[in-house]
């Protein structure tokens, strides 16, 4: 099923939204001198899976480049000089024990943690920071409207609500505090998103300049990270970009794209 759109759905004009329909991408094979459109998954199995139809279709992969949205970004932050140090996961759950194991006598790193979390678990304080990460990617006005809407529901969900996004931007920014690079790699599509917009698509220009379409593909979810480098690049560039949902959630987020693109200077952070 293809996705549509209309002029007023608050859609911008060179955003398609499928939900399923990948078989749309087989018909852009062409023979060409140099890739022209980036195909982008969260998991790799998604563009396995279309290199296999592109095979037995005996259909040229010419066209296409295949790429995951951190080694894309990346690309756009070594052309522009831009840092690209993570921190990986191993070493972020070494930093969250720190946090939350300081010297004797020394009471600084106390929080207040949503109930039933406990301050010696770093696996559920990072899954707190990340699902935060992947709600509000650290933007200001999703901060804000998270806060907004927990106050309006009844308690003591609202607490808890709320306790969630104090944990989760609590525990980003102690970890910012720790290290000079960035806190993960998604902090990485933060900074190229920033990048993109601040050169007005120049950055990206450099690091992709035959590419005109970017395909996002096997999205059972779209969190805000993406949201944002697919809103920045769409403020910032000439790229028309299609995002394939997959069955089943997919209605769902198509109807939902308007309110996760209506923020302002995507890929700012509450911490600047």
């Amino acid at each position: 099923m293809e996705g549509t759109r209309t002029r007023d759905d608050g859609i911008p004009d060179r955003l398609t939204l499928h939900v399923g329909d990948e078989g749309k991408l087989l018909d852009r094979a062409r023979a060409r001198p140099r890739p022209t459109e980036l195909v982008v998954s969260p998991v790799e199995l998604h563009q396995r899976n279309v290199q296999r139809r592109l095979r037995e279709a005996r259909l040229p992969k010419d066209a296409f480049r295949f790429e995951d949205p951190v080694g894309i970004c990346l690309r756009v932050l070594e052309r522009a000089e831009r840092p690209t140090a993570a921190v990986d996961r191993v070493d972020r759950l070494s930093l969250i024990r720190s946090i939350n194991d300081p010297p004797a006598g020394d009471g600084s790193t106390d929080r207040s943690l949503p109930t039933g979390v406990q301050s010696h678990d770093p696996r559920r304080l990072e899954q707190i920071r990340t699902a935060v990460e992947a709600t509000t990617n650290f933007h200001p006005e999703r901060i804000a409207a998270w806060t907004e809407t927990a106050g309006e529901l009844a308690g003591p969900i609202d607490d808890e609500s709320t306790a969630l996004l104090d944990a989760g931007v609590g525990i980003e920014r102690e970890l910012r505090e720790l290290t000079a690079k960035a806190v993960s790699e998604t902090a990485l599509l933060r900074r190229a998103t920033r990048t993109i917009t601040a050169t007005n698509g120049s950055a990206w220009e450099e690091a992709f300049p035959n590419v005109d379409r970017l395909t996002l593909l096997g999205l059972s979810s779209l969190s805000a990270p993406h949201t944002d480098l697919v809103h920045g690049l769409l403020a910032a560039t000439s790229v028309e970009v299609d995002v394939h949902f997959r069955e089943g959630t997919g209605e769902y987020l198509r109807r939902r794209v308007p309110d996760l693109l209506a923020v302002a200077d995507p890929g700012t952070e509450a911490f600047e």
